[in-house]
């Protein structure tokens, strides 16, 4: 549309189109894909995040899980409340 308006900016300067219309839209064409360029390296950082904490909290809950497991083993059921172990045996 822009090279279109340029091309005949005479006739719709006519109709009271502003002069630098042309310069506006492409302008902002230009900010959009700037912004969208941007937006899609933060949605892979994202995903980049999101598969580091899964793995993080999975190595986490295999480690609670060990722990727990020899509490059970090794502790009285009555003293399992301190671990934050409410199962009993």
């Amino acid at each position: 549309m822009a090279d279109a308006i340029g091309a005949h900016s005479e006739e719709l300067s006519k109709v009271g189109l502003p002069e630098d219309t042309v310069e506006k839209l492409s302008s902002l064409v230009s900010q959009m894909n700037a912004l969208d360029t941007k937006q899609e390296k933060l949605k892979a950082e994202q995903k980049e995040c999101t598969a580091e904490l899964n793995a993080k909290m999975k190595e986490l809950n295999n480690i609670m899980a060990d722990c727990k497991k020899r509490v059970k083993l090794s502790i009285k059921s009555e003293l399992w409340k301190e671990f934050g172990i409410s199962a009993t045996k």
